[in-house]
């Protein structure tokens, strides 16, 4: 916010008040403290701040970098995924397919980098999975007709507001809903990033919204929205191994595994509907986009960069270069697979939301640490995770090991 001394100065009062507040005398430690009045109007309040000083951080930051890409043009102040999302929108309005065609006569071959190892293959390659465009199409429309222009960051931001909305509803005591808000919604890498234009902020949003609807007991809306998000990015199919155990029982049997798959029935049904449609259309360049360009087996490779194992082979000279070929999908399945059955036994032992969120997270970080690029921006996501992990309730789906008994989610079904 450095840009702004009056944002500054706004955001300084704000601070001031949350901390006044606190010395309105009542216990924040005690269960009834949250029936009184006093206390009720002081959580309202402090929530009102919080609300106020993370959409000004963010919609100052993110509005900042939007009117100074207007300013100088559309290849700057945005990540070339944005940009490349942007053109996708545009090809699919256009009757073209966006892993088909190239990016070599689009504002993409404008774009001068931001680290190294630079390289021309996203020219080339798509290799964000369909419903990142596809859910942005309306978005695109109604800024074309109202601005004349647009910016995939309209999206983001609003996907940002929907999770500050709905992420207090994981917690249940008033400060911890407060905190969890503060140090999701103020992790400057997280908004930095978002305002940058990466999109780890549309799965986060599908997530946070899937673990409402779990914590709930909706599962069939969370299966859907599990859909969208496996339709969005690679990332959230790492979420369905513990996803599927958290809705099972301490001892299934056949019978329960059948009610399983009948209960999230919408995941396959969304996910079959995004995805059939560009296989028919050109399987052989949607593959090779989203599966062999990522793990380096396709004619091009996405470079080995970021924070992860392929910058210690690059470093100590055990690749040639960063377009070389490598195969980390044995690492990956060395230290990935044993991690992935001991937070399932993890979970299996306390089947509640707060080790599903935990494993997914450490997962994640193990086998993207081993994958060709372990970027800044999956760290802080991954990050964000464990905060929402501390945060959130540990509410069970089953609420006794016995599996005569109804599931708890079953009584919003």
């Amino acid at each position: 916010m450095w840009f702004n001394p009056v944002s500054n100065a706004l955001i300084v009062v704000g601070l001031a008040v949350y901390i006044g507040l606190d010395f309105i005398p009542f216990s924040w430690g005690e269960e009834t403290a949250a029936n009184s009045r006093t206390a009720r109007m002081v959580f309202v309040a402090r929530l009102f701040v919080i609300f106020y000083i993370i959409m000004a951080a963010v919609l100052l930051f993110a509005g900042f970098n939007i009117l100074q890409r207007r300013a100088e043009g559309v290849a700057t102040n945005a990540h070339d995924g944005l940009i490349q999302t942007e053109i996708a929108v545009q090809y699919l309005l256009e009757g073209k397919n966006p892993y088909t065609e190239d990016y070599i006569n689009t504002p993409m071959a404008d774009f001068a980098g931001q680290e190294p190892p630079l390289t021309d293959a996203p020219l080339y390659h798509n290799a964000y999975l369909p419903f990142l465009f596809i859910g942005s199409i309306p978005f695109y429309l109604l800024s074309q007709a109202t601005l004349g222009w647009y910016d995939q960051r309209f999206v983001y931001l609003l996907a940002y507001g929907i999770i500050l909305l709905v992420l207090p509803l994981l917690v249940e005591k008033p400060h911890q809903k407060l905190a969890m808000l503060i140090a999701f919604g103020l992790n400057f890498l997280f908004v930095y990033y978002m305002a940058d234009g990466r999109n780890d902020i549309m799965i986060m949003l599908w997530l946070v919204l899937a673990l409402v609807l779990l914590k709930q007991g909706h599962v069939g809306a969370s299966a859907l929205v599990i859909g969208l998000a496996m339709v969005t990015k690679h990332q959230a199919w790492f979420f369905l191994p513990f996803y599927f155990l958290y809705l099972l029982p301490k001892r299934p049997n056949f019978s329960d595994l059948r009610t399983l798959v009948v209960r999230t029935w919408p995941l396959f049904v969304v996910t079959a509907v995004i995805l059939v449609p560009f296989l028919v259309w050109d399987g052989t360049a949607f593959v090779d986009d989203t599966v062999f360009y990522l793990i380096g087996t396709g004619e091009s490779s996405f470079p080995m960069k970021g924070w992860g194992f392929s910058t210690l082979l690059l470093a100590f000279k055990l690749v040639p270069s960063p377009e070389a070929a490598f195969p980390f999908w044995i690492v990956e399945l060395v230290f990935g697979l044993p991690v992935l059955l001991w937070l399932l036994r993890r979970q299996w032992l306390d089947n509640n939301l707060q080790n599903l969120i935990t494993g997914f997270a450490l997962f994640s970080f193990v086998f993207q640490f081993f994958s060709r690029f372990f970027s800044d921006n999956y760290f802080v996501f991954i990050l964000q995770l464990l905060v929402i992990a501390y945060f959130a309730q540990p509410v069970r789906f089953y609420q006794t090991d016995s599996p005569l008994l109804e599931p708890v989610g079953l009584k919003n079904e």
